[in-house]
């Protein structure tokens, strides 16, 4: 099994400046020592998080309903959350015991209130929530309200709640989720996907004039002549002021840090793609707001600048 050296020499090592080889004997259950990509580099308790293998070590929650980016209908008031909790026990206590406890429900980033559950099949409500693209977390906590802190303590799941249109296409910055923590010097792998609108490399563009909505009452009043094709590839921004810089003087549309097209892109698979955003592009420790906008093939927005489609998302870069 491979690792890779992530402690520091003694400074008086450093200071005499010896360069001769330095070799230990390692030990993989140590946390938050060795370096990884992923967790398949890591040892059997443990699971690749901030790019150092960590004890995992404790309830594992995994959602299994909603399924990953299931749409849910226009007008939808309450969700239904079913998961899987393995080394945990689900009790109604309030008492701080290991491996007990209760799970709590939430949507991410958005002011939902947050419900205690103890059984399949849970209700959330979901009535006040916008069309477009939310993220579940169901989350293990003592019974106290106290949460777990192994990374596998949380499961989650996207889903869509489409428009009152339901061909309308919609946009989702599947992963990292809101929050994530990333760290300076690393390059990010971001998924996203599309509903009703498939990734291509190339393809003609009906292009729908500004301020035409092709799915909104009035669109029979103002489409074009051509058919309005579902089809483009998506834009990846690290821009707080997305998408409204896209009305400034000097546009900020060409200011993408991804373009996610079959030949740009890690893989791409119909209506998801992944790509890597190099190291470099993390100047700074603090916030980043990424966003991805749906586009035509020419780069241009989809379907135009009233009507865009995107998702956001706010993750914070730490130093190591």
């Amino acid at each position: 099994m491979y690792r890779s050296l992530a402690l520091v020499l003694p400074a008086t090592l450093a200071l005499a400046g010896m360069v001769a080889c330095y070799t230990a004997d390692f030990d993989e259950t140590l946390s938050d020592v060795y370096y990884c990509q992923t967790s398949t580099e890591c040892g059997e308790t443990q699971t690749c998080f901030q790019f150092r293998c960590v004890d995992d070590s404790g309830p594992h929650v995994r959602v299994t309903g909603p399924e990953s980016l299931q749409n849910v209908q226009f007008g939808t008031a309450t969700l239904t959350v079913n998961y899987t909790a393995e080394d945990f026990t689900v009790s109604d206590s309030n008492a701080k015991t290991e491996g007990e406890g209760k799970l709590v429900v939430s949507i991410a980033g958005t002011e939902i209130s947050t419900t205690s559950i103890i059984s399949q099949g849970a209700q959330l409500d979901i009535s006040s929530l916008a069309p477009g693209a939310h993220r579940l977390l169901v989350q293990a906590v003592y019974g106290d309200g106290t949460p777990y802190t192994n990374p596998s303590a949380t499961g989650s799941a996207v889903f869509y709640l489409e428009a009152e249109n339901p061909s309308r296409p919609q946009a989702a910055l599947v992963s990292p989720l809101p929050g994530y923590v990333h760290v300076l010097g690393e390059a990010l792998d971001v998924t996203v996907a599309a509903r009703n609108f498939a990734f291509v490399e190339s393809g003609e563009d009906c292009r729908v004039e500004d301020p035409c909505d092709p799915w909104g009452p009035d669109a029979a009043m103002c489409l074009p002549a051509c058919a309005v094709v579902p089809q483009g590839h998506a834009h990846v921004y690290m821009l707080s002021d997305y998408p409204a810089c896209l009305n400034n003087a000097i546009t900020c549309n060409g200011d993408y840090v991804l373009s996610l097209r079959p030949s740009e892109s890690v893989g791409v698979s119909g209506t998801t793609a992944t790509a890597r955003i190099p190291a470099d592009r993390f100047t700074e420790a603090g916030p980043v707001t990424f966003s991805i906008g749906l586009q035509y093939n020419d780069h241009l927005p989809y379907p135009n600048q009233s009507v865009i489609i995107y998702d956001q998302i706010t993750i914070e870069v730490v130093e190591r």
